[in-house]
């Protein structure tokens, strides 16, 4: 009985070191990727300076939200990390060549 209990502690307490581990990856992550792609859109999208930079700002609003449940709806950690960073990454490689 004394092995099951202390499994069933171990679980809670690795569920919750994950349930952070998402929030902070959520929010910092979700922060970066969100910059990356922000930037990246400032400086692609065919409009105005000054209209880029506002329709950025206003879609990095709901790109940010996307990616918050994003990284609450993967199930492996692995690919929630690769994803936020793998496109983070790309996007800001993208603006060094553009």
């Amino acid at each position: 009985m004394a092995t099951n209990k202390k499994s069933s502690e171990e679980d809670v307490a690795r569920y919750r070191w994950e349930v952070a581990g998402r929030c902070l990856i959520a929010v910092f992550g979700g922060y970066l990727f969100t910059i990356a792609l922000s930037i990246f859109l400032t400086q692609v999208l065919p409009i105005a300076k000054s209209s880029a930079v506002m329709t950025a700002n206003l879609l990095s609003f709901a790109i940010y939200t996307i990616a918050i449940i994003w990284v609450f709806s993967v199930k492996e950690f692995r690919q929630l990390w690769w994803g936020l960073t793998g496109s983070a990454i790309f996007f800001a490689f993208i603006l060094l060549l553009v």
